[in-house]
């Protein structure tokens, strides 16, 4: 079945006739995205004559007749069918298909088409990357794939986000992927610029992984660069403006109501006894506003938030991209500059990026790739994040005197002074990283390679903390002694200086083989690899500066010098692997994989891993009993598949007995000597070895209607087994605990994908959407129970669980308090009840206490999904981009909503427009959220329980991008293939149920911002 395509008649001319009424048909072929397709496809429908599109998308042909019909086909686009209909000039825009399945995907060092994979693979092509308008490659991330989890938790300039793939696999280990680029292994995803990218496919199963087993226990994400096209050189440009603003900000009540409500505070702690303004005067209160305007030093209102937070940061991104080359020499170069400004002052971030892929034939056997990228970043900050304080800090202390001056907030806690005067600190990377190899192929079926991959990572941090002297309103001359903002004292002008030197080195060399036999098709690898990486950390701390306008070590006194924790490790992997993948008429699969890893983390005896795989697939569409079908289904495959996987992200030296050096003081006589002492703090075990995860799934790809609507679907299962642990032992050892393999871990799990692409003449359109969930419960790990703040990880349970106390509501009065096991005898009625879940011997014992914790469910997301619907009419495009969270745990923290932090910070309104108080009706007080104002009771009321837990589920708009292209007919005397111009938003609107003030991925720190672009995308 064929989809009607979108033609436009241009320019009618007379049509050139030939004999026998032969005809001339000109034309230009577009992508989805408006870009000139070349080597599309032109062939005179029944017949064998056609041509191709050249490297600007034209072509010329001719037809039969006036009446003749052409197929336009590409790979990855549904095939065209239409009527010349006596037009003798077409523009033609292919219609994307919802799955391609020709489409190459990369795959463990090599190659295959979409339709032969038997492992769970999924694709994000380079153009869906780029369509987020993102810095971070794990930014466009979150949402576009199933099973692919992307945490972020900050929306600083440059903040780098948490992956996760399939669920956790590890509990103490690594459980991030292993990311590669161009099959050489880097630290961050972020390393590449969206720009360069040409694909990513993301190995999620064991059979797809175990070509990189010693570090894909987590999954693989494998990033393919641009590069260059036989044919003239193209060159684009995209260049955008940013700005971004807070999605949410936390609103506090104003200076007059927090007066009354720390006056209802302290009331409540007098047991609701004597005056009811026993902090701050009822007279003091009334006139406070007015004696403000009067005197502003004296009777402070503070605006911390619109002191020290902006409305809007703004930044730019430019990219610039040269392609192209003969059939002996192919170039791709790409060069990025981006600059983003943050919410606050003396905080940017800047980034370089540059790369250069090159192809070199030099025979028709013999062949040189070489690459090299660049990345230069610096991120400027000052000395702290004011986000937080900005946030929380109470009005009635000033930042800064009338006259300008910095004032000492509350007794010498003072962001907006530590933001402008405390210092500085610097962050300048610079990476550099490639890969050159050389290939042999004997003949078209086999290929032999080597390949070197360095990468070189330099690192230039500076922290330089400033002293900050102030002094009162009335001391305008600043005559008399200062005081200091904390920890800005006098002697605190100190400097930290790191330098790391980061480098690794890939030695790779291969055997691919690929050749058909008939029906039979077998394709293999044989490779070896070694890894070898070398980190060092130079860290010196200089004190007492005696002046802040030079911050270099040499300023400081001779015995104000440090070392503040220098750090040298290296670890290395060996490995050898295959593959060997058959298939029988493109319709039963089977492929198996192995691999064998060397790592130095490990003894001698204990060091090597073998990581097998197999897997198999059956395309069913392809069976005489589905023909009746075959008008519907255009693809059908079942698969699954098994494999190994290792994980040795744990630490280096596990087994050896390290001595760690330290500096000591130690007592002669009347006399201290500092002295250099040497200790082993670390129980070496001898045996310890791999981390193995065992995975299996199936799944089924299905394709219907000429391959417009695709569905995908999998079901998967990881257990983790000889999982690497502390191990508990006896502090009177004096060791700290040592690493064995005792831990287990199972993850089950599912995915669902759905796409759809079609046409209405003009109007094109696309739909796509995922949805995953998985849940990991940790097995037996030795009666070891790891908790980390409010979470906690133990057998049968899932992986980091909430745990603490269950509420059972508030107390409304006495008797009830009175009849209850309660925390503490400050407990009254207002406060947080409690259930009395144990006690000392496993039952109820009327004391709320440690024992009375429970399990309160786990704490990552569940039922994650994504979409995306694009649409285009003519020259116009509407994209947008969903991404979600079903079921989520937020824990509402003390930081979020507690009254009088620390005794003294703001009150949020969302508090203060719910709950208990004396003031209150009954019926009010009942359907209070929050407990009274207490400090006396905070303990109570503010302990980790399920109160403070609620729904987290969002949905939100992670893109809305509306772009007009023109092309180079609609602009002819220009030098422009093709010309767009877009505005585009991220993050622009969420959906949730959360108090308002508050983003569901906010944790602390920089806000979780959204931004408006404006965009220009040219092609030369």
């Amino acid at each position: 079945m064929f989809l009607q395509t979108q033609v436009n008649a241009l320019n009618i001319v007379p049509i050139i006739q030939t004999n026998n009424q032969e005809i001339q048909v000109s034309g230009v072929v577009f992508d989805n995205t408006g870009m000139p397709l070349p080597g599309a496809s032109i062939i005179e429908k029944g017949t064998k004559n056609g041509t191709e599109t050249d490297f600007d998308g034209n072509f010329k042909l001719t037809v039969s007749s006036s009446s003749a019909v052409l197929l336009v086909t590409y790979m990855g686009f549904l095939t065209q069918e239409l009527n010349v209909n006596g037009k003798s000039n077409l523009e033609i825009t292919m219609v994307e298909e919802a799955t391609s399945l020709d489409e190459i995907v990369v795959i463990g060092y090599g190659t295959q088409s979409k339709k032969d994979i038997t492992g769970s693979i999924s694709v994000v092509k380079g153009d869906e990357i780029t369509a987020r308008n993102t810095t971070n490659v794990s930014n466009a991330l979150q949402g576009a794939v199933a099973g692919v989890t992307v945490t972020r938790s900050s929306g600083a300039p440059g903040a780098s986000n948490t992956i996760n793939i399939r669920g956790i696999s590890t509990l103490q280990g690594d459980s991030s992927p292993l990311i590669l680029v161009d099959d050489v292994p880097v630290e961050d995803i972020n390393d590449v610029n969206p720009d360069q990218i040409e694909s990513i496919s993301v190995l999620k199963d064991g059979a797809s992984s175990a070509m990189y087993g010693s570090r894909a226990a987590s999954g693989v994400i494998v990033i393919t660069t641009k590069r260059g096209k036989e044919g003239k050189f193209k060159v684009s440009y995209s260049g955008e403006f940013i700005l971004s603003t807070a999605n949410e900000t936390r609103k506090n009540v104003d200076v007059t109501r927090y007066f009354e409500m720390d006056n209802e505070k302290a009331w409540n702690d007098n047991g609701n006894t004597g005056v009811e303004d026993p902090t701050w005067a009822s007279d003091y209160i009334a006139n406070y506003n007015a004696n403000h305007l009067e005197n502003p030093d004296q009777y402070p209102d503070t605006d911390w938030q619109d002191l020290i937070l902006k409305d809007y940061a703004d930044g730019y991104r430019h990219n610039i991209a040269v392609s192209g080359g003969s059939e002996n020499v192919k170039t791709s170069l790409t060069m990025s500059y981006e600059k983003q400004n943050a919410l606050y002052d003396h905080s940017n971030w800047n980034r370089y990026t540059t790369r250069l892929n090159n192809d070199l034939k030099i025979s028709d056997k013999i062949g040189v790739t070489a690459d090299i990228a660049i990345k230069l970043t610096t991120n400027n900050n000052p000395i702290e994040d004011p986000t937080d304080a900005a946030l929380s800090y109470a009005p009635n202390y000033s930042a800064v005197w009338e006259d300008g001056r910095i004032a000492g907030g509350k007794s010498g806690e003072n962001a907006y002074a530590v933001l402008q005067y405390g210092g500085f600190q610097t962050s300048k990377s610079y990476l550099f990283y490639g890969k050159i190899g050389a290939y042999y192929k004997p003949t078209d079926y086999l290929k032999i390679s080597v390949n070197l991959a360095p990468n070189f990572n330099f690192n230039k941090y500076k922290y330089f903390n400033k002293a900050i002297p102030y002094y009162d309103y009335d001391d305008p001359g600043e005559t008399g002694i200062p005081a200091y903002i904390s920890n800005h004292y006098a002697n605190q002008n100190n400097l930290i200086e790191n330098r790391t030197f980061d480098n690794t080195l890939t030695t790779q060399a291969l055997i691919n083989y690929d050749k058909s036999f008939g029906n039979h098709a077998l394709s293999g690898v044989l490779g070896y690899e070694e890894f070898d990486a070398n980190y060092e950390t130079l860290s010196v701390r200089g004190n007492e500066f005696v002046s802040a306008d030079y911050p270099y070590l040499s300023q400081a006194p001779i015995d104000g010098v440090f070392d503040n924790g220098s750090t040298i490790s290296e670890n290395a992997y060996i490995s050898y692997f295959g593959r060997l993948a058959y298939n029988f008429s493109d319709t039963y699969y089977l492929q198996a994989n192995v691999r064998r890893d060397g790592s130095s983390r490990f003894a001698k005896d204990y060091r090597w891993g073998t990581f097998p795989s197999i897997s198999g697939g059956w395309v069913l569409s392809k069976e005489k009993f589905m023909e009746p079908l075959n008008k519907t289904v255009s693809f059908f495959k079942l698969r699954g598949s098994y494999g190994a996987l290792g994980n040795d992200r744990l630490g280096n030296y596990l087994y050896q007995s390290v001595l760690q050096f330290s500096n000591a003081l130690i007592a002669n006589g009347a006399d201290v000597d500092a002295v250099r002492s040497a200790a082993q703090t670390y129980l070496a075990v001898e045996n310890v070895t791999w981390e193995t995860t065992i995975s299996k799934d199936v799944g089924l790809d299905l394709s219907l209607f000429n391959n417009s609507l695709s569905l995908t679907a999998d079901y998967f299962i990881k257990d983790t087994e000889d999982m690497l642990l502390s191990l508990s032992i006896p502090t009177l050892t004096g060791f700290t605990d040592p690493v064995v393999n005792v831990g287990s871990m199972n993850t089950k799990g599912w995915e669902l994908a759905l796409s759809y692409n079609n046409s209405i003449g003009d109007f094109r359109y696309s739909v796509s959407a995922n949805v995953f969930d998985s849940k990991s419960i940790v097995g037996d790990i030795n009666g070891k129970r790891l908790i980390s703040g409010n979470l906690i990880s133990v057998q049968d349970q899932e992986y980091m669980s909430w745990f603490g106390y269950v509420s059972d509501g508030i107390y409304q009065t006495q008797e009830e308090v009175d009849n209850s096991a309660v925390t503490s005898a400050a407990v009254s009625p207002g406060d947080i009840k409690y259930k009395d879940i144990s006690g000392p011997d496993g039952v109820p014992d009327g004391v709320i206490n440690e024992l009375d914790k429970d399990y309160l469910g786990g704490s990552l997301p569940h039922y994650q999904y994504g979409g995306t619907i694009n649409l285009n009419y003519k020259k116009f495009d509407l994209g947008i981009t969903v991404q979600g969270v079903g079921k989520q745990s937020f824990y509402l923290s003390q930081t979020y909503i507690r009254p009088f932090l620390y005794d003294w910070q703001a009150v949020s309104e969302i508090y203060a427009d719910s709950y208990y108080s004396n003031y209150n009706t009954a019926a009010q007080n009942e359907n209070a959220k929050y407990p009274r104002l207490s400090e006396s009771s905070s303990s109570n009321n503010y302990r980790f329980s399920d109160f403070w837990l609620i729904d987290g589920s969002y949905t939100r708009i992670k893109n809305l991008t509306l772009g007009y292209t023109l092309h180079n007919k609609d602009i002819p005397k220009t030098p422009f293939t093709s010309l767009r111009i877009f505005l585009s938003g991220n993050d622009l609107f969420t959906f949730d149920n959360l108090p308002d003030g508050i983003d569901p991925e906010q944790q602390s720190g920089y806000l979780i911002t959204k931004s408006f672009i404006l965009g220009l995308k040219a092609n030369f």
